[in-house]
């Protein structure tokens, strides 16, 4: 079957009527996995509430997903190559700072200068690029599998070269504008302190004692660069969907994110209300890890002599460290089972959920 006859199927099947039967019959050759669609309810009145709470469901059998299908977690393995690429990269960058003049480019805006080093454009853009195509492939083979499709993921990441030249213009752009409000963050002043005062509060003294400068600085502006990711796919949420799903173009799948996500704002909105709740909590721990000092009354003796402490401090803060990259990891993969699930919802007016 070609992969031009599967986007008929799936674009047959993304103008669904809600009355039409609850599944189809696919070929012999094909497992069809048991699949419940649930309608979802009209916006307004208590459906609101309850769309509230079906985003809550999607975000929470999200990770039930990642935890029953053991497949899902090569895309969160492969996530965690992506992210160790971008900490090399800007840990190279950091301790080649003095070599990067050729490299730089001033802008005059307002009365001051803003410093673009076009060494992080070219990482943004790399880093970018995978991580869209991982997206890609993600949604597909999530697609393809409720459609009553068995595939493997070297099957969804083969289906995504023809998509190859929207995903990486979808980079191309991403990386400009996180290149830009890259700047704009580590250098203005506002932001500067925004920046500056939360690294106190949640990364105070532990990580300053154990971390090399060049690998502190490198994770620092990963930090950065991966919390901008974020926003912008967060801000393009339904992009990479349209355009494997539907074929559309860059313009109009970012045209379509934008009604889509005026669409299922309720369940967006119960989507963020689990994920910020994880968040909170890893913030929490951070908090704790990072003010310790203070808890122990500035008794900095127990961070730098290796009899009372120094040992337990480094395994506390290099254990959250990378339980945070594994979370973030895993996380990615979650968001894209939800977002794979959220619009299924916006386009074809129902939830599909794994049993």
């Amino acid at each position: 079957m070609t992969i031009m006859r599967l986007s008929e199927i799936m674009l047959e099947w993304m103008g669904w009527c809600p009355n039409a039967p609850a599944m189809r019959t696919a070929p012999a050759v094909l497992v069809v996995p048991a699949v419940t669609i649930n309608p979802v309810q009209p916006s307004g009145g208590a459906g609101g509430s309850g769309r509230i709470q079906c985003g809550m469901g999607i975000a929470t059998g999200s990770i039930k997903t990642l935890i029953r299908n053991k497949q899902l977690l090569w895309f969160s393995v492969l996530t965690g190559f992506v992210m160790l690429l971008l900490v090399a990269t800007e840990a190279f960058t950091v301790a080649n700072t003095g070599s990067a003049i050729p490299l730089i480019v001033s802008i005059l805006i307002m009365d001051s200068y803003l410093v673009f080093d076009t060494r992080i454009f070219l990482i943004q853009a790399v880093c970018l690029s995978c991580f869209n195509f991982l997206l890609a492939g993600l949604v597909l083979y999530r697609s393809w599998g409720s459609f009553g499709k068995s595939l493997t993921i070297r099957d969804a990441f083969s289906a995504v070269t023809p998509y190859s030249g929207t995903l990486a213009a979808l980079s191309i752009v991403m990386a400009v504008a996180g290149t830009f409000i890259e700047a704009i963050v580590t250098q203005t002043q506002m932001f500067g302190k925004i920046v500056f005062s939360i690294s106190m509060v949640v990364f105070y003294l532990p990580y300053a004692y154990y971390l090399p400068d060049v690998l502190s600085s490198a994770l620092f502006f990963s930090a950065i660069i991966m919390a901008i990711t974020i926003l912008q796919f967060l801000l393009a949420l339904y992009v990479v969907p349209g355009i494997v799903l539907e074929t559309k173009g860059l313009l109009p799948a970012l045209a379509g994110s934008v009604a889509l996500m005026k669409k299922t704002w309720r369940e967006l909105l119960g989507c963020n209300i689990v994920f910020w709740g994880i968040i909170l909590v890893v913030a929490v721990i951070a908090l704790v890890i990072g003010q310790s000092p203070l808890l122990l009354n500035h008794d900095y003796d127990f961070f730098l002599q290796m009899s009372r402490g120094q040992v337990l401090m480094m395994v506390v803060c290099y254990g959250f460290i990378l339980a945070c990259g594994v979370l973030m990891a895993a996380g990615s993969t979650v968001l894209g089972i939800a977002v794979t699930e959220l619009y299924a919802c916006g386009t074809a007016g129902v939830t599909r959920e794994d049993h």
